[in-house]
């Protein structure tokens, strides 16, 4: 079980916690609003009315010991820069921050956060993703221009193997395994002689322009 600090129960912060939570990880998670506290209380393991902006009180919480902390302090950028620092001088191994805009990320970056992320951004690149391209059933970024997507394989691919394909040394992806969409099933470390089928789902990484070779497969 990992231990998780949330700092801020906005939409983000509460669902980051509502789901490591529902996950069986031990989350505690603070604000300053007193309803979002009482909200989260029966989805968290210690919920905390409090500003966090104030170092005593992260040194109290003994941050070092949080496997990460995820920061969500909605417009308020200040706030999320200086709990970012207080955070990486406390010992905090591992902090990840919604960020703003671009600017407001370089700063978290420079500071000590591990990893900004902006949510609406990424969202509305997956929607725009899953818009332009219908065989893309869902698509995450990873950095350095590689994804995780999961493919309906063209109607080309039905009845021909991994092998007849070529699919690694054509189209330079990795097949990380395939789900069969009737049964729900999965199955990994895919042999070069499976089948596709038409109720079947391709989950690979790649590189973006490398997973697009797969939707326009003639």
């Amino acid at each position: 079980m990992k231990q998780f600090l949330i700092i801020g129960l906005g939409n983000f912060g509460m669902g980051v916690a509502k789901t490591l939570y529902e996950e069986g990880d031990d989350i505690t998670a603070i604000d300053i609003d007193k309803s979002r506290v009482q909200e989260i209380q029966e989805s968290s393991n210690q919920a905390l009315l409090g500003d966090a902006t104030d170092r005593k009180i992260l040194e109290q919480l003994g941050v070092d010991k949080f496997d990460s902390a995820v920061i969500s302090m909605g417009s308020d950028e200040h706030a999320a820069i200086l709990i970012t620092l207080h955070l990486k001088e406390l010992g905090c191994t591992n902090t990840i921050v919604k960020a703003e805009n671009e600017d407001h990320g370089s700063i978290l970056k420079a500071v000590g956060a591990n990893k900004v992320i902006f949510p609406e951004d990424e969202m509305a690149k997956k929607l725009a993703l899953s818009l332009s391209n219908p065989n893309f059933l869902d698509f995450i970024p990873l950095g350095e221009d590689y994804s995780v997507a999961e493919i309906a394989p063209p109607e080309q691919f039905h009845g021909k193997s991994i092998m007849d394909l070529k699919l690694r040394q054509k189209y330079k992806v990795e097949i990380i395994a395939i789900k069969d969409e009737s049964s729900g099933m999965f199955k990994y470390l895919t042999p070069p002689d499976y089948v596709f089928q038409a109720s079947d789902t391709i989950i690979c990484i790649g590189k973006f322009e490398d997973l697009e070779k797969i939707r326009e497969a003639k």
